[in-house]
């Protein structure tokens, strides 16, 4: 895909309705783009596994702002379990994933925000083009079993641990393309440290999804 979209702002769009751009999925889609900071810091290094929990043993850089809100909230609460870290930060995480689209014109804004969500709003597709691509890439990987890139491993692996399958091929049987899904969740997921480390920010997702009240499927 060419259009330089973040894994981030790539969940969100799918997380769009194609016809008005209205949000679908909100707490499904914001908790996974709350976890590409995290396992963005567990693959760099900057966070491992230890004694059974995630532990910051770097800073990140200084122009990667999610990444260091999601820093901060280990520096501030490092007992605490990473889905709380990730409930810190999924707003700003969101916030930032709909400017981007916006800022590089995939997207335009209609209606008002309210109360500052910006789930509030329609994103109607200003450039049809950056989908386009993105569902095709998503097909050759699911569908031809064409090997993903790794930002590519990272979107579908983000998917499928939030239950949001459905979201990557909307016209095709998400469970035709579940098992691939999940081939590509595990091969992210190798064994040794950092795959633990890896393992337990994914498993975030899934802990934060099970602890809100009313949440099926």
């Amino acid at each position: 895909m060419d259009a330089g979209l973040t894994v981030g702002e790539r969940i969100v769009l799918l997380g769009l309705d194609e016809a008005d751009g209205t949000p679908r999925e909100q707490l499904r889609v914001g908790c996974a783009v709350a976890a590409v900071p995290l396992l963005d810091l567990v693959r760099s290094g900057r966070v491992v596994a230890r004694d059974g929990g995630l532990v910051l043993t770097q800073e990140p850089p200084s122009d990667e702002p999610l990444a260091a809100a999601v820093a901060a909230q280990m520096r501030r609460a490092p007992e605490a379990k990473p889905q709380a870290w990730l409930l810190a930060v999924r707003d700003e995480a969101v916030t930032a994933a709909y400017e981007g689209l916006l800022a590089k014109g995939v997207v335009r804004q209609e209606g008002r925000k309210r109360l500052g969500v910006f789930g509030s709003h329609r994103y109607p597709p200003a450039d049809p083009s950056a989908l386009t691509a993105l569902r095709a890439e998503l097909s050759a990987v699911l569908l031809a079993n064409a090997e993903p890139s790794p930002d590519t491993a990272e979107l579908l692996t983000l998917l499928h641990r939030a239950g949001l399958d459905a979201l990557a091929l909307p016209d095709t049987d998400p469970a035709r393309i579940a098992p691939r899904m999940a081939e590509v969740s595990a091969a992210l997921e190798p064994d040794g440290t950092v795959g633990d480390a890896v393992s337990a920010a994914l498993a975030a997702v899934t802990v934060l999804l099970a602890s809100i009240p009313g949440l099926t499927g």
